[in-house]
């Protein structure tokens, strides 16, 4: 490191101490306002996950009657209807399944919940068939074509599921990051001060140095790195805070939500450029405005 490098981060690092509390102030504001941030670009990598994995997955739901509010199907019907729906060039698969494999798989998937387990007894869920489009879109016309099919029920699209799913995220990932650029605000507007105040502390420093034909960027210079290294700090608190809680909360997940794949500690790793880019830019520039609109040397 050369002698003018080695002097602009030894002042950087002088005026940082004497304004430990301003100093202290900053880091905790960057810090809050990047892991918001940091995570909202961590559940928008989880629900593009999500869905990407979902939406392969997706099926038309379509209920038989079982004699409950419908008359029941007979075995003819839901063998002319298996034929029609095999038949039908939008449909990619179909999967019959019958009352007691959904009452089965119910029991499976909410094991660990027996008092709901209890409240459903095994004729209460209806058999249908879980039927695979070639084209998801084309929902509309599955339905127009069998809604009126004697014994059918019921026709669902799990996309209906999915995209309240999608809406729920894309609401929590949004006010995520709306919290987070309101704290980058207040974070800029802490850097700045935090400048001015080193910069009026040494004013008769800076004169001086003016004085002997320092130029104007050698000066601010040394103001313009406390504010990045107080950047730098808090975006590393940030991911510090990350690493040490979304991989342990996704693992979480994992285990009690076997179906939905998570992101995990390499999605995490990954989100620094997201935390440290913004940090210097934001401590840089504030700094910056701060010493153009105050230090006049």
């Amino acid at each position: 490191m050369s002698a003018r490098w080695r002097y602009i981060l030894q002042e950087a690092l002088v005026g940082l101490r004497r304004n430990l509390w301003m100093t202290m102030a900053v880091i905790l504001s960057v810090t809050v306002s990047l892991a918001l941030f940091g995570a909202s670009i961590l559940l928008r990598e989880q629900v593009d996950l999500a869905a990407g994995e979902w939406t392969g997955k997706i099926e038309v739901s379509i209920y038989l009657c079982d004699g409950a509010t419908c008359p029941a199907i007979t075995d003819g019907q839901r063998e002319s209807l298996q034929t029609q729906l095999t038949e039908n060039p939008l449909v990619g698969q179909v999967f019959y399944e019958s009352k007691e494999a959904a009452y089965q798989l119910f029991l499976e998937r909410f094991k660990d919940q027996p008092d709901l387990i209890e409240t459903v007894s095994p004729d209460a869920l209806p058999a249908s068939f879980r039927v695979k489009l070639r084209d998801p879109e084309q929902f509309g016309a599955i339905k127009e074509q069998y809604d009126a099919v004697a014994g059918v029920e019921d026709i669902v699209d799990q996309r209906e599921l999915l995209e309240e799913f999608l809406k729920f995220a894309r609401t929590i990932r949004w006010s995520a990051f709306v919290i987070a650029v309101i704290q980058m605000l207040a974070a800029t507007v802490l850097v700045a001060n935090t400048v001015r105040v080193a910069a009026f502390a040494r004013r008769e420093q800076t004169q001086i140095m003016k004085l002997v034909g320092a130029s104007n960027w050698y000066i601010r210079l040394p103001f313009v790195m406390e504010g990045i290294l107080a950047g730098l700090a808090g975006a590393a608190v940030a991911w510090a805070l990350l690493l040490a809680s979304v991989p342990r909360l996704m693992d979480s997940l994992r285990t009690d939500i076997e179906f939905v794949p998570f992101i995990g500690m390499a999605e995490t790793l990954a989100v620094w450029p997201w935390l440290f880019i913004p940090a210097v830019i934001i401590a840089a520039t504030s700094s910056l405005i701060a010493l153009w609109g105050f230090l006049d040397v």
